[in-house]
């Protein structure tokens, strides 16, 4: 049966194996991204603003990654309403913000990539709610757990 800790244990396994596999996409971008463009745009001009957008979203995805790993494992151990997990909130939405500014100013290059800087920046404001949300209950349970 399905259960609440086979959920956070598949959500770790996916979160480890996505890393891995940016990791794997890093390494191999260069000759992906020449195969991609030579197929769909027939313009080899941009290629090198392609990569660069690439390898510079790549940093706050992997923080973001080993961040929501770190939650997790917190969420695994049942220390769910802890400062550190507001901590890795915080983290992962600027992370998307950081994404989405990187991909606003690729879209003067390729217009589709607005269309993912909105929903990245709609993500990070997403996460920033359930941040204060989480942030709140932290508070409220400091304050229980002093109460007599």
């Amino acid at each position: 049966m399905w259960n609440p800790s086979k959920s956070v244990l598949a959500s770790s396994i996916c979160t480890k194996l996505i890393i891995v596999i940016v990791i794997g996409f890093l390494i191999a971008a260069p000759c992906l991204v020449k195969g991609y463009v030579a197929y769909a745009f027939k313009n080899p001009d941009i290629i090198i603003p392609l990569l660069v957008t690439i390898y510079a979203c790549a940093l706050p995805g992997l923080i973001s990654l080993f961040s929501l790993d770190r939650l997790l494992a917190n969420i695994k151990a049942k220390n769910v309403f802890v400062e550190k997990n507001v901590r890795y909130l915080r983290v992962i939405s600027w992370c998307s913000f950081a994404v989405s500014a990187i991909l606003f100013v690729f879209g003067f290059y390729y217009l589709l990539s607005l269309l993912v800087a909105i929903a990245a920046a709609f993500f990070g404001l997403i996460l920033r709610v359930v941040k204060n949300v989480i942030e709140q209950a932290v508070i409220i349970k400091n304050e229980n757990d002093f109460t007599i």
